[in-house]
Formats: C-alpha cells, sequence, structure tokens
C-alpha cells in the first residue's frame, strides 16, 4: 500500500477527471460517428480508457496497478498498417489517401476533437508523471502516456487514411 501526499491524491483526482470525460466523450462519438471504422476505432479508445481509469482508480487507493506490457495497445493485436497506402482495422481496409477521401464533415470535426482530448491527456498525465518520478507509481503512468501516444497515431493514421488532412472545415 503506498500512502499519497496530499499533491499526489489532487493530480490522481484531475487525471481520473479527465478519463472519466474522455470515456464520455468517446462513448457519444462512438454514436455520432458514420463510418463503421470509426465507430469502432472509439468503442475501441472506450475500453483503453476505461482502463487507464481503472488504474488510476487503484492508485488512489494506494494499490500499485499490474501492467501488462504484452499488449501495449489492444486493437494493435489484430490491426496491422502494413504500408503507408493503407491501413487494416478490424477486417476493414482503408486504401491510399488518394483514393479515399470520403468522409463526412461530422467524422471530420469529431476526429479533431479527439486528438485534441487524447494530446490533453497525453500532456496532463506527462506533467503528473513528473511528481511520481521516485513513486512506484512512475512507471503505471508512463504506461498510461505510452498508450496516449499509440491513440493519437491511430488517430492520425485513420484521418490521414481518409484524407481529412487534405480539405478544411470552417467552423
Amino acid at each position: 500500500m503506498v500512502n499519497l501526499t496530499i499533491k499526489e491524491k489532487f493530480l490522481l483526482e484531475g487525471e481520473k477527471y479527465q478519463q472519466q470525460l474522455a470515456i464520455d466523450k468517446y462513448n457519444d462519438y462512438a454514436l455520432q460517428a458514420q463510418d463503421s471504422t470509426l465507430k469502432n476505432l472509439f468503442s475501441n479508445l472506450v475500453k483503453i480508457e476505461e482502463k487507464h481509469l481503472g488504474m488510476i482508480d487503484d492508485m488512489l487507493q494506494g494499490k500499485i496497478p499490474e501492467i501488462n506490457k504484452k499488449d501495449l495497445h489492444p486493437y494493435y493485436k489484430n490491426n496491422s498498417i502494413t504500408s503507408n497506402d493503407y491501413i487494416n482495422i478490424d477486417n476493414i481496409t482503408l486504401t491510399s489517401i488518394y483514393d479515399n477521401n470520403s468522409y463526412e464533415d461530422g467524422d471530420k470535426i469529431i476526429c479533431f476533437d479527439a486528438l485534441t482530448t487524447e494530446e490533453l491527456l497525453h500532456s496532463t498525465s506527462s506533467a503528473s508523471s513528473l511528481e511520481f518520478e521516485k513513486s512506484e507509481f512512475y512507471n503505471v503512468l508512463k504506461y498510461i502516456i505510452d498508450e496516449k501516444s499509440e491513440n493519437l497515431k491511430y488517430i492520425n493514421d485513420y484521418m490521414s487514411k481518409k484524407g481529412m488532412y487534405n480539405n478544411i472545415i470552417y467552423f
């Protein structure tokens, strides 16, 4: 059992709050998305964020969560990016970015929002990890940060393959 300082509790409570916001947002986005691959991407992100939330809850209770490094990022297990021209996601192949520029503007908007959400989560986790540098929790936060990087890559790859960076949406 790890005893937390007031500052460490405060930081972990902030992380917990941000994780819950992301879970709620990604659940909504899984329902809003028009593209079935994007719906699946958000469903996967919910599972990952729920895992992170559970780890943070454990830390708030003074427990050291187990880290399974074999599965750094669960949905990459059966999905592979085999070239710069296409990506396979749950048996659906997105082909060349030049051939696959069809997407709904709403999907693009929620993808950009998801990117900024993951960037925020990555940033807050990184900042919090500095406070835990000499703690048993440092490796747990580092693991969460690594998964945030994978989330960013996954969203970015989806957007690139769909050609979402080729056109601008004005809000």
